[in-house]
């Protein structure tokens, strides 16, 4: 075997051992407290699916909860009606929810590596050397545990997994084609059937995540300032001229991606103005913005996650103007500038967004998820630039660095098991338990944010447990520290 298969498998082996623990990671996972909800679901939750596009609250003029986000509803409350009874054919009952809360949160994860991979590589071949090492460089920084609070893809919380994780990278493979066309310069004339296609996602992602319209809005923006700026007024001259002029020669193709999906967020931001989540607990928006500060402050800060990845891609830019300032490597440089003008942009507009107490400084790492994708994927293709131009003496001291920096995350991102054990054995005792109203440990919370210490509290989880086919009928629990 020479070299480069040798490479390969073992590239393959790390990948898939990777791959395999996060799974574990995301089935060890507690039952989040808004499941129940979004599934059974709530009265809150079905006038959102009575309503998709919001048509019946316009005429009416009534407010409800999110109603911009039909589509993350509907295909949460499919996926956890559907497909735990399905795994039950192959497991049983209990085992079928954590795999089914897994098995999407694996799938989003592998989405999102091969996304990642198939931009940077320039290959959307899983098996060719480049897409396997770019690869290899992504998955340290994917957290399920560890740094996750900070620089999280996947929510811990399968329920806002829909809502956050999912939308954001389904658009990320909706704008591939976009890349393609800045940074490959490959303009094809899209054929209709695709285009129509198109369409399809266009309506979706808007009204599912909260944080699309925002995204698809920015990037739009700045994608016509990059045009306006090249093209527009070449000799300082802004006038409406240069302003069509410069509109002329932006690609049919990227009309055809932005336009619809920007439409339709714009409607989606109407709808979000009769959200009535949490409008008793607002605060001005002076306020919010005056948090925002302490917001960004604690996401850099509080742990390692964040700023050991500014840390490595400043060494890059570093790396990059100091050794290798070819065309190609500064064109990625330059590419820095455009992430930061996305990120400022997104920062200064997030506190429009609304307030939410379980949010107080307006930035999480659910709201940080854009920013998250656009470092790693600058740190991304800055570390596989340097990986394949750099002389072997630099490159084996670079090398060193890497891996000392990918033992820090991977030592961190490790496996968390308590809360999970303790769940189940509490849903075991309730799935066996002979009578109506049933008096459980308080040692976990189960499928609620906190211990429930009055049975009529689990009303809505005892209709779910006994849709799952865990209970054999509906019993209300409550939990008390004290002995059995």
């Amino acid at each position: 075997m020479n070299k480069a298969k040798l490479l390969i498998v073992i590239l393959v082996i790390f990948l898939l051992g990777d791959l395999t623990y996060s799974f574990f990671e995301y089935y060890y996972i507690p039952i989040d407290g808004d499941l129940t909800a979004g599934v059974v679901p709530s009265v809150d939750v079905q006038q959102v699916l009575n309503d998709p596009f919001g048509f019946q609250m316009l005429i009416s003029g009534e407010k409800h909860v999110n109603p911009n986000r039909f589509f993350a509803h509907f295909f949460f409350k499919e996926y956890m009606q559907k497909v735990p009874i399905w795994m039950q054919n192959m497991t049983d009952p209990i085992t079928s929810v954590y795999l089914s809360c897994a098995l999407i949160k694996i799938f989003i994860h592998i989405l999102f590596i091969f996304i990642l991979s198939a931009l940077i590589s320039g290959t959307k071949n899983i098996l060719d050397k480049k897409f396997l090492i770019v690869a290899a460089l992504i998955v340290p920084f994917i957290q399920a545990n560890g740094y996750w609070g900070h620089m999280g893809i996947n929510d811990r919380a399968t329920t806002y997994t829909f809502f956050y994780a999912l939308p954001v990278v389904l658009l990320m493979l909706y704008l591939m084609p976009l890349y393609r066309i800045f940074f490959c310069h490959e303009i094809k004339n899209p054929r209709l059937l695709k285009s129509v296609f198109l369409f399809i996602p266009a309506i979706i992602l808007p009204l599912s995540g909260p944080l699309i319209p925002g995204i698809a809005l920015i990037l739009t923006g700045i994608i016509s300032v990059h045009y306006l700026r090249n093209y527009g007024y070449p000799n300082k001259s802004l006038s409406v001229q240069s302003m069509i002029s410069a509109l002329q020669k932006i690609p049919s193709h990227i009309f055809i991606i932005l336009a619809p999906i920007c439409l339709v967020s714009l409607y989606s931001l109407f709808l979000g103005r009769f959200d009535s989540n949490y409008t008793s607990e607002t605060i001005p928006i002076l306020d919010r913005y005056l948090k925002l500060p302490l917001g960004i402050f604690y996401q850099v800060s509080q742990s390692l996650g964040v700023p050991l990845l500014l840390i490595i891609i400043g060494v890059n830019i570093y790396l990059i103007k100091r050794h290798i300032s070819s065309p190609e490597g500064m064109k990625i440089v330059d590419s820095l500038k455009w992430i930061g003008i996305f990120a400022a942009v997104y920062l200064l507009l997030l506190p429009l967004g609304g307030y939410r107490p379980y949010r107080p400084n307006i930035l999480r790492y659910d709201t940080f998820i854009p920013i998250t994708i656009a470092l790693l994927f600058f740190y991304g293709i800055s570390t596989f630039f340097l990986l394949q131009h750099m002389t072997s003496r630099n490159l084996n001291v670079y090398l060193v660095g890497l891996f000392i920096f990918f033992a820090i995350y991977m030592n961190s991102d490790r496996i968390e098991t308590e809360e999970y054990h303790s769940e189940r054995k509490c849903l075991e005792i309730l799935a066996n338990s002979p009578y109506e109203v049933t008096k459980l440990p308080a040692t976990c919370n189960i499928m609620s944010w906190e211990p429930i210490s009055d049975p009529k509290f689990s009303k809505n989880n005892t209709h779910m447990l006994k849709f799952w086919g865990i209970t054999n009928k509906e019993k209300i629990y409550y939990q008390s520290s004290e002995q059995n």
